[in-house]
């Protein structure tokens, strides 16, 4: 089942790769049709978002990935230790018993088929986008969520309360990696179509806060130009809004220039 819903994901991805393709051509070619009323200078096409900065925006992404995976691991803490085989009795020492658990893994865990195989994985893609995102090839992207999963996740805070499993370290990179490219890719698509997916605003936009919420929070709230990080695609240049010649009723012709930042 696993199987049949990647080789579909991936067939899907690549319609949307070739989709974004034809856009990237018509963006640039494409002319503006001025209306009898107004006539819009120095108009910007639809494009993706690509960061001015490649290692500030995944330095970034790494510290919303460390505070993101000490909120989960929270949240998991909280949850039933029959979801997560969490021994929540062995939490009063946690760096004695980090050592111990640690160094008995890796193990073939019990957890639940979800979180195996859809929430682990997901967590993989999330890690796999952000150097993704900010730039980085596809091979970089792989080794970047491999060493997140492995080391900061299974190794790192999830040691603290259970023993790291082969399936973890496994199938969330591996999975993972597949799906964050795919997820790549349609967000890139949805961006160069005016944030719409099937001609809907809102559909697009809450369809990449699902895919990278980690990526939305930096480009779409204004917190990557906080810090200096800016859409390399979509520069602060100003557009310029003019208005036919007309008589001014005085003997003479007036034209209004509207400039838009």
């Amino acid at each position: 089942m696993i199987k049949i819903i990647l080789i579909s994901f991936l067939s899907f991805s690549c319609i949307f790769a070739n989709s974004t393709q034809d856009l990237l051509q018509k963006a640039s070619v494409a002319p503006i049709s001025p209306n009898a009323d107004t006539i819009i200078i120095n108009a910007k096409p639809s494009t993706y978002y690509e960061p001015t900065s490649k290692g500030g925006y995944l330095g970034l992404s790494v510290g919303l990935i460390f505070t993101g995976s000490l909120l989960a691991a929270g949240l998991l803490y909280l949850m039933p230790e029959s979801v997560t085989k969490w021994n929540k009795a062995e939490a009063g020492d946690l760096f004695t018993k980090w050592k111990t658990k640690t160094r008995k893994g890796p193990v073939v865990d019990n957890d639940e088929l979800w979180l195996n195989y859809i929430a682990h994985p997901y967590f993989g893609a999330l890690f796999y986008l952000q150097p993704r995102t900010a730039g980085f090839s596809w091979e970089s992207s792989v080794m970047f969520s491999f060493l997140a999963s492995t080391f900061f996740w299974e190794y790192g805070i999830e040691g603290f309360a259970e023993v790291p499993s082969w399936q973890d370290i496994i199938i969330t990179p591996a999975i993972g990696s597949i799906l964050g490219e795919g997820f790549y890719r349609l967000i890139r698509y949805i961006q160069m179509n005016n944030n719409e997916l099937f001609g809907q605003w809102w559909l697009g936009k809450t369809m990449i806060w699902i895919l990278d919420p980690l990526g939305s929070l930096i480009y779409s709230t204004g917190l990557g130009e906080l810090f200096g990080i800016y859409n390399k695609n979509n520069p602060k240049s100003p557009e310029i809004i003019s208005t036919p010649i007309l008589p001014n009723g005085k003997g003479g012709v007036s034209l209004n220039l509207i400039i838009r930042f």
